[in-house]
């Protein structure tokens, strides 16, 4: 049978809905009654309102500790006000959260999603069902999850697993928490040869025997609600059946033909296991027609409720908009660009970029900057100068030029070297340094057209793609000569020297108190900004020195703590101290005051209300973004100096955002505490007026700049003369691009001195 080839969205009306239908030789009814999608539905004693659901789509944009920030929570209040009567929350980790920017549902962050519980219902004139999916390999850990949910608020849970053990854990949830509603969202057909759900001889077909009995053993366990979806096959070129339609790619069939699939799918199911109610998915194609649509599968008892992902991203008022006038507008619904799931693959916070543009947009445009024309075209602009300004402001003294022309004349191998020669961290440079005040800043296109020559994208692409080429491990010489190093701290500047020594044939041993190496950009920042982790960069250099035996690497190893030079330096040929700088200026002690690197990392607390941050360093403005992803606070930006010496690269419309204060020019003096000793009031002064006044605050963070910690400047003068030092911890916090070229300098000082 010849299947029609994806088609976009050229339907105009249910007249040609339903001749489409039809032509392609469909089952499937399109209602103008849109009364079946306002009836209420009874299960186990709960009331879901309407047969609307929001689909769990994963928004990539936690909190580090697996809390929902204010991204989240504006996501799911909004399909609460939108009379969504069933939300379902997206995959949450189960007690421990192994991944950056997803949901963790623990002791710790249950009072956070209790309080999204609590926003949400307070949106709705309906309040919700809602229902949690919890994820871990763990039954335990699901077990706990779901006794945490129950008293968090949620209604319900859907619980991810392996398939073999489910219907146990099912089991288990429901001894444990009775009265809480079981569901799974099953995948029925995986779409690829061999996979679940798949017919024997043909991937094309699905065969459900295998899905009808694991849902025949979770009902036994206690599952009271099922979520049905799909994969699309793929069905031409070399992937044939060997992988599934991602979200971003369109299939290769007609899109009704998908969601008849889907339809079936969920039908076949429902008509097999009829007291179980059941969710459809994938509608999002049919745009303004998908309230029609879903109308007619709920006439013709093909499902219980209307499933919407996308759809509910670009619209979540939808459901409002169908029961109050019956009629949503096309300019309103999905389009299908996939631009939430190229977000999402991105490792990106993900919305609807085209109808919450001023959320999504701008990290939509930044996810592209690495487009291959954009980056040709903007090498194309590059002049190549002779004596290039921006090789002479670059840090690390990257020919910018030599680099650029070999990436213009394909050789991208070669513009890699060129950037490797003395930059052995490129992608973490390219994404945390301030290129608009280094490189690009000088480049001369930002003169004569003001918009530079996009150098630190072009450095992140070539580099990235080097790695994933196996070219960026550090180059090891044939034979060792024997003299061993010890760096202490595994930051930018200790990873660069440690690359440099290795490659200059000594044995180095880094010794880092942290549980990773990488330091600021890899502790805080990548978790802060959206930006990547910095791992894989890191592993890749040092992977071939580990496998030599010629790096060692000690985490948890304090300097001054469990870690002194004058044990080290008897057993090594030369010491470096490379430690940064992690201990912020302080005012004083108080309850309710922290450094701004401990709020990063550590994350915010609940319940404050109104916040000042004591700016001046970089680590302010993360603090800030850290704060401001928590919702509704007062934020007041304390800075000594005018706005134009406060180091700060987030848009200038920040300040201009409701409950962000800035308040250049006032001294901060000291604070208020009130009886028990926490902090009440922050006293200032203004450096013009020498007017004195106390703000009113619940909590501070102190960003005003960072200095060598008490420990570590008492094991410096107790050790005079016995070690080298370098980077933050000399230059007082520069960019990374300053710390690597410290870094590679102090390795050359060391292997001079060890060389005599």
């Amino acid at each position: 049978m010849e299947i029609p080839n994806y088609q976009p969205f050229y339907l105009h009306s249910l007249v040609a809905l339903r001749a489409e239908i039809a032509r392609l030789g469909l089952e499937a009814s399109v209602d103008d009654d849109l009364s079946p999608l306002g009836q209420p539905l009874h299960i186990q004693g709960k009331v879901i309102q309407n047969r609307f659901c929001a689909q769990p789509i994963a928004g990539g944009d936690a909190q580090p500790d697996g809390s929902p920030s204010a991204l989240t929570r504006r996501r799911y209040r909004a399909y609460a006000k939108g009379a969504f009567g069933l939300i379902w929350i997206e995959r949450t980790s189960a007690m421990e959260n192994h991944e950056n920017r997803r949901l963790c549902l623990s002791p710790s962050t249950a009072p956070h999603f209790a309080a999204m519980l609590s926003e949400m219902r307070a949106a709705s004139k309906a309040p919700p069902i809602v229902v949690l999916q919890l994820d871990s390999k763990d039954p335990d850990a699901i077990v706990s999850a779901a006794q945490l949910a129950r008293d968090a608020g949620f209604d319900g849970v859907d619980i991810q697993g392996e398939y073999q053990t489910l219907p146990q854990t099912f089991a288990r949830v429901k001894a444990a928490v009775p009265a809480i509603l079981l569901s799974t969202r099953l995948c029925a057909y995986d779409a690829v040869r061999g996979g679940f759900g798949v017919h024997v001889s043909d991937f094309r077909k699905y065969e459900l025997s295998a899905a009808m009995e694991l849902v025949k053993r979770l009902l036994d366990g206690g599952l009271h609600m099922l979520n049905v979806t799909s994969a699309s096959p793929c069905l031409v070129g070399a992937s044939r059946g060997s992988r599934a339609i991602v979200d971003f790619e369109h299939g290769d069939e007609h899109p009704l033909m998908t969601i008849n699939r889907q339809m079936a799918l969920v039908r076949a199911l429902r008509d097999h296991f009829p007291g179980v109610p059941m969710i459809g998915s994938g509608l999002s194609w049919l745009r303004q027609f998908v309230p029609h649509f879903a109308a007619g599968a709920l006439r013709s008892g093909w499902m219980d409720f209307a499933g919407l992902g996308r759809s509910a991203l670009a619209c979540p008022d939808l459901p409002a908009r169908v029961l109050r006038s019956g009629v949503v507008s096309a300019d309103s619904t999905c389009m299908v660009c996939s631009a939430c799931a190229l977000l999402s693959d991105a490792g990106r916070a993900v919305g609807c970029v085209l109808r919450d543009s001023e959320a999504y947009g701008a990290a939509f445009r930044d996810m592209r900057r690495c487009d291959a024309d954009r980056l040709l075209a903007g090498a194309a602009r590059c002049h190549l100068c002779e004596a290039a300004p921006c090789a002479q402001k670059s840090p690390t003294r990257t020919d910018v030029a030599s680099f650029i022309k070999a990436f213009r004349e394909g050789r991208e191998q070669d513009a890699y070297k060129v950037l490797r020669v003395g930059n052995p961290l490129p992608e973490m440079t390219a994404q945390t340094s301030p290129g608009w005040i280094e490189e690009e800043g000088a480049c001369i296109e930002t003169t004569l057209t003001g918009v530079p020559v996009p150098i630190m994208d072009l450095q992140y692409a070539v580099a990235w793609r080097a790695r994933k080429r196996g070219e960026s491990g550090v180059q090891l010489p044939a034979h060792c000569g024997g003299k061993r190093v010890a760096i202490i701290g595994g930051g930018p500047t200790g990873i660069a020297a440690a690359a440099r020594l290795l490659e200059l044939g000594h044995r180095v041993h880094i010794y880092e108190a942290s549980t990773d190496l990488g330091g600021v950009p890899e502790r805080l920042l990548s978790k802060n900004r959206s930006i990547p982790t910095f791992k894989e960069e890191i592993d890749a250099l040092l992977q071939p020195a580990i496998l030599a035996g010629r790096l060692e690497l000690s985490f948890g190893r304090t300097l001054g703590t469990d870690t002194f030079v004058s044990d080290l330096a008897p057993e090594y040929d030369s010491v470096l101290v490379a430690v940064g700088l992690w201990q912020e200026r302080s005012l004083g002690r108080a309850h309710g005051v922290v450094g701004a690197l401990d709020l990063i990392e550590s994350g915010v607390p609940a319940n404050l209300k109104r916040v000042a941050v004591l700016a001046g360093g970089d680590s302010a403005m993360d603090a800030c973004r850290a704060l401001d992803a928590c919702g509704e606070l007062e934020i007041y930006v304390v800075f000594s100096g005018p706005r134009s010496e406060l180091h700060w690269h987030m848009p200038e419309s920040w300040f201009s955002r409701p409950g962000v204060h800035a308040m250049m020019n006032w001294q901060p003096l000291g604070y208020e505490c009130d009886g028990e000793g926490r902090v009440a009031g922050l006293r200032l002064r203004h450096a013009i007026l020498g007017v004195e006044v106390t703000q009113p605050v619940d909590f501070v963070v102190e960003g005003m700049g960072l200095e060598i910690s008490e420990n570590v400047r008492s094991e410096m003068a107790k050790n005079p003369g016995r070690f080298h030092t370098a980077g933050a911890m000399l230059n007082g916090g520069a960019s990374v691009g300053h710390c690597i070229a410290e870094g590679l300098a102090a390795a050359e000082a060391i292997h001079e001195d060890l060389s005599k």
